[in-house]
């Protein structure tokens, strides 16, 4: 039995994704210093789980949220499931919500994607760009597995493209056949973090006269797929001015020239408690002291975001 993805993946229990969207909220708290923050449009794909959604709500205090599902068959399950009264629901393709939505109020607009690069491909992107304002913020999240360009014909069907040309072919950009020797499971994330900053910085450069696009947000994870997040602001002379004023160059995990890898550990109840114990410590922890096996890497990685690793509890009936 075929299954949609909302209801094959539970999107709550993933735990690098939920460290992810508290990250890109914590910042947007940095911004709300000089950005009306709580005034902006949310639009995401809110699946049943709406997890974003209720962080950009409980914790940003945005009231204005629009969720884009695609899945008409499904209308009353994404409706019974919003966790509030002010998310409206759009059941139709992405490219006609963002087309209707966005009116040039400012914007946070997350095209979450749990699918390939070539989703982004498709036109959402511009569409968005078209429809948002200066001191909007756009993010774009895909799959990172270079598998994803293998095993695709020819518009004939009698000939394979090999990888190389099916990038190239997808991203409208002939140049990337040249990218081959960055086709590697280790450096395509890296590859896609660039065609997704420089897809959004055309569109904007090409739609938003006045405009420029500053990027934000480069993150690297897996639950189950390695996925990829990129984003940042379409912003004029004077919001990049402010974008300057919010001291996020000194934010750690916000990298605009490379991946922020997101990679924790999958912990039991017990050893999550045994490390609270531990913190906050002004040292790096000795993975070597523990009770419990753990690689340095882990233990660093869990010191670092401890206040956002999830807590997942089994509800008694």
């Amino acid at each position: 039995m075929s299954r949609r993805s909302f209801e094959a993946i539970n999107y709550m229990l993933r735990p690098n994704k939920n460290v992810e969207r508290k990250l890109i909220v914590s910042s947007l708290q940095h911004m709300r210093a000089v950005f009306p923050i709580p005034e902006y449009r949310y639009v995401g794909f809110g699946s049943m789980w709406f997890p974003d959604f209720v962080l950009m709500h409980k914790v940003l205090g945005i009231s204005d949220m629009v969720t884009i599902e695609r899945q008409t068959s499904r209308r009353k399950r994404v409706e019974f499931n919003k966790p509030f009264a002010c998310i409206d629901v759009r059941m139709e393709e992405a490219a006609t919500a963002l087309g209707e939505i966005l009116d040039e109020k400012p914007s946070i607009v997350w095209l979450d994607y749990d699918g390939p690069l070539k989703n982004a491909t498709s036109g959402d992107l511009e569409t968005a760009v078209g429809g948002m304002s200066s001191g909007s913020m756009l993010l774009v999240t895909v799959n990172g597995l270079v598998e994803q360009l293998k095993g695709h014909s020819r518009e004939d069907g009698e000939d394979e493209l090999s990888p190389a040309e099916y990038l190239a072919d997808i991203c409208d950009n002939p140049e990337l056949v040249r990218q081959g020797a960055r086709l590697t499971r280790n450096d395509f994330p890296g590859l896609v973090r660039e065609l997704l900053h420089d897809r959004i910085k055309a569109a904007v450069l090409s739609i938003k006269p006045g405009c420029e696009y500053v990027p934000i947000w480069a993150f690297r994870y897996a639950d189950d797929a390695e996925m990829v997040t990129v984003g940042g602001m379409i912003a004029n002379e004077a919001d990049q001015a402010k974008l300057a004023a919010c001291g996020l160059n000194g934010i750690g995990y916000l990298q605009r020239d490379a991946l922020f890898d997101i990679d924790l550990p999958i912990l039991t109840e017990k050893e999550k408690r045994a490390l609270d114990r531990l913190l906050p410590c002004a040292t790096n922890l000795d993975h070597k002291a523990l009770d419990f096996e753990l690689r340095p890497t882990e233990v660093e990685a869990y010191q670092r975001f401890y206040l956002e690793y999830p807590v997942f509890n089994e509800m008694a009936a």
